[in-house]
């Protein structure tokens, strides 16, 4: 526990809401401290809620999941800090890869529907696709998607490939392919199970929804704890980044007023479902952005990645030759 309970604000049930007391007992009436609790938008669900009184303190919350788990809400300026960390620590996120892809392919030899089954093929699907991993929360209040609170009606056969089409993060409309013939089968197989979810697991005789945590979860024991699957996301932006190179270029020899950097971003953002801005700034590496903004880097960029386009050659654990040249671009 990071708070301490004789100094922090508790949450208590009320009803459908909450109620807010300082460690004193008085009832927190401060509009402006109500208003601020209501921006750290702290999950209905946690119990055990602690809140920081410190406005600018670097752990403003923290409570336990409905796994018992404890979970933390930080500062805005320490998420700043954590993303310029998360693009530095990218390279040694993608020289991990390959190792715990081959191991996330072991484990879904097994048969039995596991938990360390179901978030194998959860991190292979979003190192795949760079799909938000999804939260309950969203889900029930807003009626928006993610990959672990998918549905089955979500999902559409379209011969050895498959579709999943939902409504995504701020509304927006998904249709992301899965094109490689064994993943798209696991889904499948993964589908056919009782219940609603895409993705359940068997334990104790029962049968469970997986979620976000789950899989944050297994990325921590069997990849780093440094890792989450946010990073799954950031990588693979940049990697649709530099896939997208020939075509972006090609566009702008058709109109020559377009600029680069916008233009590859706007592209990346369709990709992830984001708006360009939320894409720059959080998932594309900036060195990438810097090589791309060069003349002399980017026909070079463009060299190495068109001689390589035609590569057919599969990768089912090793990284790509395109994931070799991000590594090249972002060390």
């Amino acid at each position: 526990m990071a708070l301490s309970e004789n100094e922090a604000i508790r949450r208590c049930k009320r009803g459908r809401g909450f109620e807010y007391f300082y460690a004193t007992g008085n009832k927190v009436g401060c509009r402006r401290t109500l208003q601020r609790i209501k921006r750290l938008v702290i999950p209905p669900q946690w119990q055990q809620v602690l809140i920081n009184p410190k406005p600018s303190a670097r752990i403003q919350a923290e409570g336990l999941d409905r796994k018992h788990r404890r979970q933390y809400i930080y500062h805005p300026s320490w998420h700043e800090q954590q993303q310029q960390q998360k693009f530095s620590d990218m390279t040694d996120f993608g020289r991990c890869l390959p190792e715990f892809r081959q191991h996330c392919w072991q484990l879904l030899k097994r048969e039995q529907w596991t938990l360390k089954r179901s978030a194998a093929l959860a991190c292979l699907l979003l190192d795949h696709t760079g799909l938000r991993a999804g939260n309950r929360q969203y889900t029930q209040s807003n009626q928006t998607y993610g990959l672990t609170t998918l549905r089955r009606r979500h999902l559409h056969q379209e011969g050895d490939r498959i579709r999943l089409r939902f409504t995504g993060k701020h509304h927006r409309e998904r249709d992301v392919v899965i094109d490689d013939p064994a993943l798209a089968d696991l889904v499948c197989e993964s589908a056919e199970k009782q219940g609603y979810a895409l993705f359940r697991y068997q334990a104790d005789g029962h049968w469970h929804d997986i979620d976000s945590d789950d899989v944050n979860a297994f990325i921590h024991t069997h990849l780093s704890d440094r890792f989450s699957c946010k990073d799954f996301r950031t990588w693979s932006a940049s990697r649709f980044a530099v896939h997208s190179l020939p075509v972006v270029n090609s566009s702008l020899q058709q109109n020559v007023r377009r600029k680069w950097s916008p233009t590859l971003t706007q592209h990346v953002a369709d990709m992830l479902g984001n708006t360009p801005q939320i894409c720059r700034k959080y998932y594309l590496h900036p060195k990438l952005i810097t090589a791309i903004e060069s003349p002399r880097q980017r026909k070079q960029l463009l060299s190495e990645v068109g001689e390589i386009m035609h590569d057919k050659r599969g990768y089912k654990h090793a990284l790509s030759s395109l994931e070799k040249v991000l590594i090249q671009v972002i060390s």
